[in-house]
């Protein structure tokens, strides 16, 4: 056969192979925009309610409030004017005080905080069922503070430092006599307690909310000292009773799986409780 004839049939040969084969289609994803999105993780919820004890306690503890604002002349022995010659030494020199801008500061700074705390909760978690749970905790730590500092306000009936320096306004009113211990600060130390609780045991040990609460809780006890409306030793007192509501309360709520409490040795020859809080 003629070589020239013979290349003709071949590349035609080829051609109709070529053509006969079809290729594969390829599997294309999907576009991004059309995959559903997964949905955002919840954040963790660390408190279990019981709302058979929460509310009532809450209802108690806030009452208290109450009563102080309806009734606190009628409630209250007004025993001066007295001498502050009985006053110990640590709070003796209170006596004179009277700083109207500390008293308005430490007002400011309290009921802030107050309001503040849930709304930067509410910003970081939305209003899911974690924040619910966190809020019932929160009010219930502010009304176990209010039922018990007003109870020992009433009980001791300690005269203010500007009771005892013979302001008028406090000699004859029942405010004038609730100076133990520091209501103000006792509120300020259990609020951002909790608030520092509850951070550490959502996202693990964290040190700065406690030492910014403390600072902040630390100016209204030298804010009301300066404004001659407590002593040194009420102060004291307000901070560390509202830290122990402000940690106590919490821990109470937690939920299972939370806290782990053991007996455990102790040295050569001790047990002791070992817990994980």
């Amino acid at each position: 056969m003629n070589p020239l004839l013979w290349a003709l049939l071949a590349a035609v040969s080829g051609q109709a192979d070529a053509t006969s084969v079809e290729p594969t289609p390829m599997l294309q994803p999907p576009p991004v925009a059309l995959m559903p999105a997964p949905p955002p993780p919840q954040p963790r919820e660390v408190y279990e309610l019981h709302l058979a004890v929460d509310i009532p306690v809450t209802v108690v503890g806030a009452s208290a409030g109450l009563v102080r604002i309806l009734f606190e002349d009628r409630l209250v022995n007004k025993s001066c004017p007295c001498a502050s010659a009985g006053i110990n030494r640590l709070d003796r020199g209170t006596v004179g005080n009277h700083s109207a801008f500390a008293s308005t500061a430490a007002d400011v700074t309290v009921y802030g905080v107050m309001a503040a705390l849930p709304l930067v909760d509410l910003l970081d978690l939305g209003g899911s069922r974690a924040w619910g749970e966190d809020l019932v905790v929160y009010l219930e730590t502010l009304a176990v503070d209010t039922g018990l500092q007003n109870a020992t306000n009433f009980i001791t009936a300690r005269p203010r430092p500007r009771t005892y320096a013979g302001d008028p306004s406090f000699v004859t009113s029942g405010e004038g006599y609730l100076s133990f211990y520091a209501g103000h600060v006792s509120t300020a130390f259990a609020s951002l307690s909790v608030a520092a609780f509850t951070i550490r045991k959502r996202y693990g040990e964290q040190v700065w909310p406690w030492i910014v609460g403390g600072l902040i809780a630390s100016s209204v006890a030298f804010e009301r000292v300066a404004s001659g409306e407590h002593f040194p030793t009420d102060v004291v007192v307000g901070a560390l009773v509202g830290t122990g509501i402000g940690i106590v309360v919490p821990w109470f709520h937690l939920r299972r799986g939370e806290t782990e409490i053991s007996i455990a040795p102790v040295g050569a020859h001790g047990l002791g409780l070992v817990g994980r809080f």
